[in-house]
């Protein structure tokens, strides 16, 4: 739950998207009062046998001037009262980022970094960031959402720097545990940062089925869908109050379309890890995979 988020983890390679992603970490630790611990991973490159003589070049300094960076780019932005720590561990940063995030509230990665091809979507640290981590992920694509870094007008603003001003946070609800879970994370979030949610549930015909026929001339998916979504506000009941304001909407559609759609001026999008229709053997569903990759504002899985 946001309210047990007291330690935000997130990891800074110096790309531009790490950038973004570093902004909107120190925004939420600063709104949440959590403290904020900044990794930087470095590791040998593995066609090396051995590593070179003394007084030569070594990935471990090159990560150190990435860490020093992140600290100037701290001390030019984020409140002197932040509680932050900035480390460079030994290590794959997928590695180096899970296990640091294995008792976090919260894993912070950009969409991409210094790796990464230009033509990918999800880089794939952050892809396995958002299937295996233990705590709720959230992928920030910076510019590529219009969201921008710490440079930023705004970027550190009492909104958490999330996405288009003033926008709402969209929670995806489809009745399962892990939606249910992301509804409430949502809430709390939104009560902290000052926006409005908007409960979106999908629904469609199967498009097997002949509608005309009984038992469908008496039933349709969109009433399982309106019982869907007041369940789920029922569910979320305790935290809703005058400090939020919590909408709930029906809409018709595949349900990564219309989430896609609905973040498009939203603040954030928040999804539970897997829906009703994934498979259990899956750790992140189809629908959560797909709106982490081309979301126009961050996007949070929420796995706990």
């Amino acid at each position: 739950m946001a309210e047990d988020i007291r330690r935000i983890v997130v990891g800074f390679d110096g790309s531009d998207q790490a950038t973004a992603a570093l902004d909107r970490a120190v925004s939420l630790a600063e709104v949440l009062g959590a403290r904020l611990e900044i990794l930087t991973s470095w590791r040998w490159p593995l066609t090396w046998s051995t590593a070179p003589v003394a007084n030569t070049w070594s990935p471990l300094h090159d990560a150190e001037e990435i860490r020093q960076h992140a600290v100037e780019l701290l001390e030019r932005r984020a409140s002197p009262d932040l509680d932050v720590i900035a480390r460079t561990v030994e290590g794959g940063a997928a590695e180096v980022l899970l296990g640091a995030a294995a008792d976090a509230g919260l894993l912070v990665v950009g969409s991409r970094g210094r790796g990464g091809f230009r033509g990918l979507l999800l880089g794939s640290v952050s892809a396995a960031c958002v299937q295996q981590a233990a705590c709720p992920v959230l992928v920030d694509r910076g510019e590529e959402s219009g969201s921008g870094g710490l440079g930023a007008s705004g970027g550190l603003g009492a909104s958490g720097g999330l996405g288009a001003s003033g926008g709402a946070i969209v929670v995806g609800v489809d009745g399962s545990p892990e939606s249910g879970r992301a509804l409430r994370f949502a809430v709390v979030l939104a009560r902290h940062l000052g926006h409005r949610v908007r409960a979106v549930t999908t629904w469609q015909w199967p498009a097997a089925l002949n509608r005309d026929e009984p038992p469908f001339d008496h039933w349709s998916p969109e009433q399982d869908a309106l019982a869907t979504a007041s369940s789920a506000l029922d569910a979320a009941e305790d935290l809703i109050d005058d400090d939020v304001t919590v909408t709930s909407e029906l809409v018709e559609g595949r349900p990564a379309e219309v989430l896609l759609e609905a973040g498009r001026d939203a603040a954030l999008l928040v999804l539970g890890s897997r829906g009703l229709g994934g498979f259990r053997g899956l750790l992140v569903g189809s629908v959560s995979q797909e709106c982490a990759q081309h979301a126009a504002c961050p996007v949070v899985v929420h796995r706990s």
